[in-house]
């Protein structure tokens, strides 16, 4: 059974600045973020600051922004998380998200007896909480006729599972067979 969310965070489109961002001195820092703009996802372990973005050497800014996060053990597909946490640190310069898998991986240890956490995990992307309708705000996501405003990450660094939209559709159905299969199961209660 899936419940209405009445404490989701609202985004309004652009990140809010948390306590790094307000007393930085760059210019670049203190820009919003989009988060309706696909981003590239890097991997990244680290600690403290990542340092430079990866890909153009730009100034990283963490931020805290709402993630759907896919757990899978081996091909076995386990259940999917949103998160809203600043695991993300975000490119001034070129659309770029660094995130700490170990940082990810401690968020997840922290389960019900009935969740089904994978052993592996993918960033999918950033759920766009300002695009659900204001007429949908007290419905649950995820349902068919108020689906997760997610954008996808277009590439994911490390070796790990691209979030393609090949993969994405392939995560996608595998859960529709899962959730017709439990709704199946439960009518036979």
């Amino acid at each position: 059974m899936k419940l209405p969310i009445p404490w989701r965070w609202r985004s309004r489109g652009k990140s809010e600045p948390t306590s790094e961002d307000r007393g930085s001195e760059s210019t670049s820092e203190k820009i919003p973020i989009d988060i309706s703009v696909p981003r590239e996802c890097i991997y990244q372990s680290f600690e403290g600051k990542p340092g430079p973005c990866p890909r153009c050497g730009g100034p990283l800014r963490q931020s805290r922004q709402t993630y759907l996060i896919a757990t899978y053990r081996g091909n076995k597909v386990a259940d999917d998380f949103i998160a809203s946490n600043e695991m993300g640190w975000f490119c001034g310069r070129c659309p770029t998200v660094v995130i700490n898998p170990s940082e990810v991986r401690q968020f997840l240890q922290y389960s019900l007896p009935h969740w089904d956490v994978g052993d592996e995990f993918v960033m999918a992307g950033i759920v766009n909480l300002d695009a659900v309708p204001e007429d949908k705000h007290e419905l649950p996501l995820g349902e068919d006729d108020n689906p997760i405003p997610l954008v996808l990450f277009t590439n994911v660094s490390d070796g790990l599972p691209e979030p393609s939209q090949e993969g994405h559709a392939r995560l996608v159905s595998a859960r529709k067979r899962k959730k017709a299969k439990n709704k199946k199961h439960k009518r036979r209660r």
